[in-house]
């Protein structure tokens, strides 16, 4: 289980697995807003949220793995909308969504348009979804209808273009305009063995993303918009300033790297840390042995 977060209009929405409250808001310095509220499965299950994304309506929609859902909520916990495959058995099929694992938000309002990640080996695993139509319209995997994805997780979007991780292929793949654009990966530290896995990702309005790879090379990264690796702004490791499979992260745009601020959750939910874009960890919460900012 992992925890996962998502930022609207500077509240910072944390969904925890095993936390008493699932989803809680914060602000960038760690204070909590609200008293956030719980999410119950399908059936009596555990509902486990792969990821977040909250819209300018204040709606946060949830990529629900364990109950196969794509769902949304409004800031005091009451359902707005469900899209649930469970009665459907799991075929790869366009416009199945399957057991959504990542999702990502843009427009507004009648406008609003996702980007649902679903789990597995599909050929139909990256979705263009219009909830108001309930349409849903499947991407190219490497722009090729004869490939497949291979273990999707987070995914992003921003203006023109569609970003997801592919753990699965130890890559990423970008999309412009629906259209498949290119593939990269970083390449493994001097003298190691360990494999690109790629777990988020944000698009920043300059065309460079910010990375987060879990395994035994968890980290944080800035990218350059060709993929090419800029900076490294945490290495892997369980002490302040370093991560521990991250799940999940956002961003805060400021006028400079040093303003603009990335919240990031790692260690299975139970930590936040926010860092700016030249490197610095401003602090961490939700972690008693490391709750300032």
């Amino acid at each position: 289980m992992h925890g996962a977060l998502t930022l609207v209009q500077g509240v910072l929405w944390v969904a925890r697995p095993l936390a008493r409250v699932t989803h809680a808001p914060f602000d960038l310095d760690g204070r909590p807003l609200a008293r956030g509220f719980r999410v119950r499965g399908f059936d009596g299950a555990r509902a486990e949220f792969g990821a977040l994304a909250a819209d300018v309506d204040r709606r946060i929609w949830c990529a629900d793995e364990q109950g196969r859902a794509l769902r949304a909520f409004n800031v005091f916990g009451s359902e707005l909308f469900t899209w649930r495959d469970a009665h459907v058995p799991e075929q790869d099929r366009a416009g199945h969504l399957g057991a959504p694992v990542g999702v990502a938000a843009a427009g507004i309002e009648s406008d609003l348009r996702l980007v649902v990640a679903s789990r597995g080996e599909r050929r139909h695993a990256l979705h263009c979804v219009d909830p108001e139509e309930r349409t849903a319209r499947s991407l190219r995997p490497l722009g090729d209808p004869n490939e497949r994805f291979r273990r999707l997780a987070g995914v992003a979007t921003n203006g023109r273009f569609i970003a997801v991780c592919e753990p699965g292929a130890a890559r990423v793949q970008v999309y412009r305009d629906g259209e498949f654009h290119f593939a990269f990966r970083c390449p493994p530290a001097p003298g190691s063995n360990a494999v690109f896995e790629p777990r988020a990702l944000a698009l920043l309005d300059d065309g460079r993303m910010v990375v987060a790879q879990g395994g035994e090379r968890s980290a944080v990264l800035l990218v350059a918009g060709d993929g090419r690796l800029q900076r490294v702004l945490a290495e892997g490791g369980v002490d302040a300033g370093s991560v521990f499979e991250p799940s999940a992260l956002a961003v805060e745009p400021g006028t400079s790297d040093a303003t603009t601020r990335v919240p990031v959750i790692d260690r299975d939910g139970d930590r936040v840390q926010v860092f700016t874009l030249d490197g610095r960890c401003l602090g961490a919460f939700l972690d008693p042995a490391q709750a300032s900012v």
